[in-house]
């Protein structure tokens, strides 16, 4: 049972770091200015992965 959990529990994990990820890509593509995708790469470095 434990064992099922834990996978299960990866899996999330996983999902909601690529998700994350995602939305860091798009806001970084839509960013107005490169001062404001340099703020967007200090987020996503601060982030837990």
């Amino acid at each position: 049972m434990s064992t099922t959990v834990s996978m299960i529990n990866r899996i999330r994990t996983r999902r909601l770091i690529n998700r994350q990820n995602r939305a860091i890509d798009r806001a970084w593509l839509s960013a107005p200015s490169q001062a404001m995708r340099d703020e967007i790469a200090i987020f996503a470095q601060r982030q837990i992965r």
